[in-house]
């Protein structure tokens, strides 16, 4: 009997899996929920004086740790947003810079180069807006499946002048490569279907 509670007791979940990056910030909140619904189900059990005797580890305290990390992550993933996105609105941030000014690209082995409109530039606002568009897709509630910056391990390089800018995206990781490869070309056709 005491072995079907605790059986009983135990989840079976992984939780969510994330995007490539990680978890988002809403999945971190989700998290946090799982974890106190588990810290309020405490399994207790009662020592009986001469009979039978049950003993349990409570793990409430584990899991309101775990909830609290969860929470903590999803607001450091907002304050991320916040710094990146200063004066941007959400729909401005929630478009990626190659969506907006893209109009050629090539892939080489590990890398993809965009070309890009030399109104993307200046050099500053072009790398903010980079940053904004990839603080703000850990804030959005599912992933982008399409855009190359929603990948981990990303070596960018940019270089421009006033005919326009070319910009080197490099995967670290050769197991992110291929998917740096099939979102390029997705991209680049989606930009050439609204010409």
């Amino acid at each position: 009997m005491a072995c079907l509670l605790i059986a009983a007791c135990v989840s079976t979940s992984t939780g969510p899996s994330g995007g490539p990056r990680g978890l988002r910030a809403s999945e971190h909140i989700e998290e946090a929920h799982s974890h106190d619904e588990l810290a309020r189900h405490r399994f207790a059990g009662n020592e009986e004086d001469g009979g039978p005797w049950v003993r349990h580890w409570d793990t409430a305290s584990e899991n309101e740790q775990a909830a609290a990390v969860h929470r903590s992550q999803a607001a450091a993933l907002r304050a991320a947003y916040e710094q990146a996105c200063r004066g941007r609105t959400a729909a401005q941030a929630s478009i990626s810079p190659f969506d907006r000014y893209a109009i050629g690209g090539t892939a080489t082995a590990g890398t993809v180069v965009f070309y890009l409109d030399a109104s993307a530039g200046p050099a500053d606002r072009w790398v903010a807006d980079i940053e904004c568009h990839r603080a703000w897709m850990m804030l959005a509630p599912e992933d982008d499946e399409a855009d190359p910056l929603d990948l981990p391990g990303l070596v960018i390089d940019a270089k421009g002048d006033r005919n326009g800018i070319t910009v080197s995206i490099e995967a670290r990781d050769p197991d992110v490569a291929g998917e740096l490869h099939k979102r390029a070309a997705h991209l680049l056709e989606r930009r050439h279907e609204m010409r």
